[in-house]
């Protein structure tokens, strides 16, 4: 729960913060801030997410001990990594390259990019430590802060580069507010390894390539619609697509750091076998969590849009999220449900092979119409792209693992959601919005939750039922 927590607040923080950005900024400037936005996602991820993702593999509580090597070569090369960006960044700008944005943008994109990278390796840490209450604090300070100062400069400034330079100072409190329980000592240069940095590269850059061009895609299509249809259509579809990149990777991400350090934790302990099997355990739970998310948001749009988006915004919303929440079910799918086989097993090409063909399949969609393509049709490809990932990785996947996730608590999920669908399918757009919306929610969570429980899917069930009767043998060895 210490983990959990911060992240449901976190995740709604940042349903706020993109509404409220976006409120101030208007749509043409919020796409301009889209643009930065997905740069910042991209730098991060093609410079800096490699070391994380070694972090997250290779740096555990044990191997802190053993060899504090690991943790000096982690330091050092993130050091090196982020004055290296600063200096091609400084280069560019004095060579007059822009990349076609504005020079202060591309400048605070960059700097953003580094520190994120620099929360996301700090998170790692704390992760592979299992120090829950310094990575929950990093988690509530940022969210807090960049709320604040985020939303305070779109409304006083309404310029995209404040908004961006706010999140960087947001991003730098929340590391220094943990920097001294999650350190290891002063940088050690001569505990650094080469050899280290060699395996890491060889581990992390595949699952660099990959994301970053699960990162390009939204970038892309971005700059495409604005190319073609204007700023404003552009940001249109970069608010629902900014809501939904916020929200289901952040489930994930919750469901990863709960379940994956378990099973790093079972390959020290237990051994490969014993690893694989709960990954195909935790497919069943990944999928009962994702599932009810993307449907319960579809069913909800009419109500959530007259609810909570800006009012320059409706109309065009909920076209663009209705179309790209099977994309947003399918990459959640793929980082918590798929992922940790290759991560585990250390197979990590296959993730940039598999997303240069979701990219490939995004741009034959685009190109392949025929004409210009329609607005919704970048959202269109957009899930396509990241559908064809999640079905690819996941044949390669359940064929590497000795057994499958239970084909009979699948289909139990399945029923669940189908039944929850119906039971308020009938509510859609007939109530005023927030009583439906509310209606919705309470009925449907109900709803999903009895029919899970009835099948007893996983076993959840049988263990509540366990945990009553073992309360209740306490209580009454404790009653006179």
């Amino acid at each position: 729960m210490t983990v959990i927590l911060p992240f449901l607040v976190n995740a709604a923080l940042n349903f706020i913060l993109g509404l409220l950005v976006a409120l101030f900024l208007g749509p043409e400037a919020f796409g301009l801030y889209a643009i930065g936005a997905a740069l910042v996602v991209l730098v991060n991820t093609v410079a800096l997410d490699w070391l994380k993702l070694s972090a997250v593999r290779f740096y555990t509580a044990l191997t802190r001990e053993r060899d504090p090597g690991i943790r000096a070569t982690l330091d050092l090369l993130f050091a090196a990594v982020a004055l290296g960006l600063c200096a091609l960044l400084a280069v560019a700008l004095l060579m007059g390259f822009d990349g076609g944005l504005p020079p202060a943008l591309l400048a605070a994109a960059v700097l953003a990019a580094i520190g994120a990278g620099w929360f996301d390796y700090h998170g790692a840490i704390a992760r592979a430590r299992f120090l829950d209450v310094a990575y929950a604090r990093l988690i509530f300070v940022r969210a807090v802060v960049i709320l604040v100062l985020m939303v305070g400069g779109a409304w006083l400034t309404r310029d995209p580069v404040m908004v961006l330079f706010a999140g960087l100072a947001g991003t730098i409190a929340s590391v220094l507010s943990v920097r001294g329980r999650l350190s290891d000592g002063p940088l050690s240069l001569a505990g650094a390894r080469k050899g280290l940095a060699r395996e890491f590269l060889r581990y992390g850059l595949p699952l660099v390539a990959g994301n970053a061009v699960y990162s390009l895609i939204p970038l892309l299509n971005r700059s495409l619609l604005a190319e073609a249809h204007g700023l404003a259509e552009s940001g249109y579809f970069s608010l629902a697509s900014d809501i939904g990149l916020r929200l289901f990777p952040m489930l994930a991400t919750m469901l990863e750091i709960v379940l994956l350090r378990e099973v790093i934790r079972l390959d020290e302990t237990r051994g490969r076998a014993a690893a694989r099997k709960r990954i195909a355990g935790n497919m069943v739970l990944v999928l009962a969590a994702i599932l009810p998310a993307a449907l319960g948001f579809w069913l909800i749009l009419p109500a959530f849009e007259a609810l909570f988006v800006p009012a320059a915004f409706r109309g065009h919303f909920a076209g663009f999220m209705a179309l790209l929440l099977p994309g947003f079910a399918a990459i959640a799918l793929f980082q918590a449900a798929v992922y940790p086989v290759f991560l585990l097993e250390k197979r990590t090409l296959i993730a940039a092979l598999v997303a240069l063909a979701g990219l490939g399949v995004n741009l034959a969609w685009l190109l392949g119409l025929p004409g210009p393509a329609a607005p919704l049709h970048f959202a269109v490809a957009q899930s396509a792209g990241f559908l064809t990932v999640l079905l690819v990785t996941a044949f390669v996947a359940l064929r590497s693992l000795p057994k499958g996730p239970p084909l009979r608590d699948i289909a139990c999920v399945l029923l669940a959601g189908v039944a929850m669908g119906l039971a308020i399918w009938p509510l859609r757009g007939r109530l005023p919005p927030l009583l439906e919306i509310v209606l919705q929610i309470g009925l449907g969570g109900l709803v999903y939750g009895a029919v899970i429980l009835a099948c007893d899917v996983a076993r959840w069930r049988t263990g509540l039922k366990l945990r009553w009767l073992a309360r209740k043998a306490k209580a009454l060895r404790k009653s006179p």
